[in-house]
């Protein structure tokens, strides 16, 4: 469990206790049959799925990008792990080449979330214009 991912939790947290909302009426809310899952999530164990991701932020309707940048950092966190243990499972490198591959695998993430930042932006304004 990383930092970033329990600054998420904190953060869904806060925004579903001010809005007033138990874990079981915001699972409700986000179509949900059950709220355990979302108690991973609060606490920073799991990140939830994109999809749940967009739900929550029409449900809780946060402030600014703050929710959306911690939950982009948890991402890219969690891929920069996935890619190290990967790296320390197939191939016997040097720590600093360890560092060096992450790097070019989370510079390519970080591309990869800005085309789907995009692509999400232009759906959005595409479904606007058809509604």
């Amino acid at each position: 469990m990383g930092v970033v991912n329990k600054l998420l939790g904190q953060e869904l947290l806060r925004l579903r206790l001010e809005r007033g909302l138990s874990l079981r009426k915001l699972a409700r809310q986000l179509g949900m049959t059950a709220h355990s899952g979302m108690v991973d999530y609060e606490r920073g164990i799991r990140i939830p799925p994109p999809d749940l991701m967009s739900t929550y932020v029409q449900v809780l309707r946060p402030d600014g990008n703050y929710l959306k940048q911690l939950y982009d950092a948890a991402m890219a966190d969690r891929a920069q792990q996935r890619v190290l243990t990967s790296l320390q499972a197939e191939t016997p490198l040097g720590a600093a080449d360890l560092e060096w591959v992450a790097r070019q695998y989370m510079e390519q993430i970080a591309a990869l979330n800005g085309v789907v930042r995009a692509l999400e932006e232009l759906t959005s304004k595409l479904c606007a214009i058809i509604t």
